[in-house]
């Protein structure tokens, strides 16, 4: 991948601060010290956490919309505008992180529970960055959401819960339609069938979640006392899975795997959704029209690696084939939609 000397400062820059902010983030008294109190101005490092994370993603978010051209082109004077979905999109991804993630958990609820806005919140202090399915088997609520809305959402919808709602997946969708950030899904997102095979590392992710869920729902149920057990399994989870795994591998490595390592391999709800929809076989499909040429910019656009083209055009013929979650981890970004200065794209309704 080529890149300029910025760029190249860039990276030297952006790799070790999230390292570093994520380490402190996760390991406050192993770094800084037993006992060190981390709040800055009477806040703690989550709310400061989700304040730098809401703003770049609604920032870049906002950007887009305000600017109104197509984010998802690869050349450098875009005159098309923005499409409907990808306004509708953007404007979800928006609203979804400032009130969602920010403004409800850590403004809204302190304030109603009767706390000053500048004092430590105790409402939301969870130190797990990324989405997970365990929480699912703590509280009916999350359970509920869990594993019966989001089945049904993803019927209707597949996968538009990681392009549109979820906050991980906001983040890689705003870094992923900059300058940079379409290189280094164009360059840097592992395709071809060597990296399709490593999906299986997902579903270890997904059954290592279930199974430590089992555990907590054994152990609140009172059936078998295991608080050591849990503990373990606890740091397990905290240091490989989310500080490795999802904040080390899933964002610094950005600028050379693409944005959606995590999405693609990691997480958890992403694999419980794919398979959701084999089973439910949703409806969510993209289709290919006899417009297509076979550019294959639509699979240069693909965060997630697939092949779209594939689907669309074989050996010089358009094959008006089409593809969802029966046969790819597809997210309904839209982007292979948007790339194609041919048309020969849609979802199929």
């Amino acid at each position: 991948m080529k890149r300029s000397k910025v760029e190249w400062v860039f990276i030297c820059l952006f790799v070790p601060s999230v390292i570093g902010f994520y380490a402190i983030y996760k390991y406050p008294e192993f770094l800084l010290g037993s006992g060190v109190d981390t709040r800055l101005l009477g806040k703690n490092l989550s709310f400061w956490y989700a304040a730098l994370y809401t703003a770049v993603v609604c920032s870049i978010a906002g950007k887009v919309i305000l600017k109104n051209k197509n984010s998802y082109s690869f050349k450098a004077n875009i005159t098309q505008p923005l499409s409907s979905y990808q306004r509708k999109k953007f404007t979800s991804i928006f609203l979804v992180q400032l009130v969602g993630f920010f403004l409800i958990p850590y403004v809204i609820s302190p304030i109603m529970a009767g706390k000053s806005f500048w004092q430590d919140e105790l409402i939301y202090s969870s130190k797990a960055a990324h989405v997970y399915l365990y929480p699912g088997f703590k509280s009916w609520g999350m359970a509920i959401y869990l594993f019966v809305v989001i089945p049904v959402f993803v019927w209707f919808f597949g996968k538009r819960y990681c392009s549109w709602i979820c906050s991980c997946g906001n983040l890689a969708e705003t870094v992923g339609v900059t300058v940079w950030g379409k290189k280094w899904v164009k360059e840097g997102t592992p395709r071809g069938d060597a990296a399709n095979k490593n999906h299986k590392i997902q579903l270890a992710v997904m059954a290592f979640a279930i199974f430590f869920g089992v555990l907590l729902l054994v152990d609140s149920m009172k059936v078998v006392a295991m608080p050591g057990l849990l503990q373990k399994i606890q740091a397990i989870q905290d240091f490989f899975v989310d500080f490795m795994f999802g904040s080390v591998i899933g964002v610094a490595a950005y600028p050379f795997w693409g944005t959606r390592i995590w999405c693609r391999y990691g997480c958890p709800l992403a694999k419980f959704m794919e398979l959701s929809g084999r089973v439910s076989k949703s409806k969510f499909q993209v289709a290919a029209n006899e417009k297509c040429t076979g550019i294959g910019l639509c699979t240069q656009a693909c965060p997630m690696g697939i092949d779209v083209a594939s689907f669309a055009h074989v050996n010089k013929k358009p094959t008006l084939g089409s593809f969802g979650l029966q046969n790819t981890v597809c997210i309904g970004c839209g982007g292979c939609i948007d790339v194609c200065p041919t048309k020969a794209l849609s979802f199929k309704k």
